[in-house]
């Protein structure tokens, strides 16, 4: 695959255009978005734009997530942060349950693209930032009552490290979602896989994919926690898939937006 790419690397584009719409001045806002949506080569999620049309996601969180990865709720007046936002759909589903203002990070740029469509289609009030999780901190965007950790674990180089930045800006919550690799003899010990290349991923483990590093047993993400210091580290759901933990902050407080006038690009 590598060399595939490098072969045609010379021409190739890192977003591929989209072809100028007909009288787009024209348009109704449904069919600029459908253009949009229609445009990208690739979908994860499935999320509804509109009323009963979805974007073409191969995943569907509705169905295969948001009952097992233990959102409240009601969100009302929380300040949530959505790492691993993908194209959006938790950070929408947070906003619809009441939060007061949702902030979706991926280090991903099509992702954060695609976000930007469905945030348009939903008239959405959640913002979608090109950040890696290593770059949390309270100065940049502040503090969270709640954080969605959602899939991302497992492709971290460096898992301990981003742990010690979420806890950074936790100010209530952390629900905290992985793939684990369970061994019946080590059910006790902490302990952990690493993949020096990636491995095999995707519903039927049909994909290679190379951001795949670690995988750990669920006594390893409990003392992982642990270490950074979270508290009343509480499992949610771990038999057959998936493995979600909720854990909290010692040193809970509202969440706040950073103080714009400290510079805090500095």
């Amino acid at each position: 695959m590598s060399e595939e790419f490098h072969a045609g690397a010379g021409e190739a584009r890192l977003v591929e255009p989209v072809e100028p719409a007909p009288n787009h001045l024209e348009l109704p806002v449904r069919d600029w978005i459908a253009h949009q949506v229609e445009a990208e080569r690739y979908w994860f999620q499935k999320i509804e734009l509109f009323p009963g049309v979805f974007s073409p996601g191969w995943d569907d969180p509705a169905a295969s997530k948001l009952p097992y990865y233990g959102l409240p709720e009601d969100l009302t007046g929380l300040r949530v942060l959505d790492i691993g936002c993908a194209e959006g759909f938790f950070s929408f589903e947070a906003e619809r349950r009441g939060a007061r203002e949702v902030i979706g990070i991926d280090s991903f740029s099509d992702s954060v693209r695609r976000f930007n469509i469905g945030k348009e289609a939903r008239q959405s009030n959640a913002t979608a930032f090109l950040m890696n999780v290593y770059d949390l901190e309270p100065k940049r965007l502040g503090t969270f009552d709640l954080v969605l950790f959602y899939g991302v674990f497992y492709h971290l180089k460096h898992p301990q490290y981003a742990l010690e930045r979420i806890r950074s800006i936790c100010t209530g919550s952390l629900i905290f979602q992985t793939h684990t690799l369970e061994d019946p003899a080590l059910q006790d010990e902490p302990y952990a896989r690493f993949y020096p290349h990636g491995m095999l991923s995707g519903p039927h483990g049909e994909h290679y994919d190379a951001t795949v590093f670690w995988l750990f047993n669920s006594a390893c993400c409990v003392a992982m926690l642990d270490h950074v210091g979270f508290t009343d580290l509480e499992i949610v759901s771990r038999t057959p898939y998936p493995f979600v933990m909720r854990a909290r902050s010692p040193e809970i407080a509202p969440g706040a937006p950073p103080d714009q006038t400290e510079a805090p690009w500095s």
